[in-house]
């Protein structure tokens, strides 16, 4: 789980469902500061993204139906999103530049 790069204060899965999974920054529920993804951080996760495009390369390579490839992506995204993402984030104090 990410840990509070200020304060030590590790963070609930809700919390970085709620406060990190989209902007990739927010507020630490305990000391209140602004907490940053760390770039090493968003390009391992991005990888387990990856996961998607295969699952629609499979799609057209096998001829899955389309009911099931939504399926598929679905349970991908709430896998990744609760469980793998929360324990691949780090944080930091300062927005490091991506690349």
């Amino acid at each position: 789980m990410p840990i509070c790069d200020q304060c030590g204060h590790p963070w609930s899965r809700k919390d970085v469902w709620k406060k990190l999974s989209i902007q990739a920054r927010g507020t630490c529920p305990a000391c209140g500061k602004m907490q940053y993804v760390t770039a090493s951080s968003r390009k391992r996760g991005s990888k387990y993204m990856m996961i998607v495009f295969l699952i629609l390369i499979a799609q057209a390579v096998f001829d899955i139906p389309l009911w099931g490839s939504i399926a598929m992506l679905f349970a991908l995204f709430f896998i990744l999103m609760i469980f793998v993402i929360p324990n691949v984030y780090k944080l930091t104090s300062e927005q490091e530049p991506l690349y």
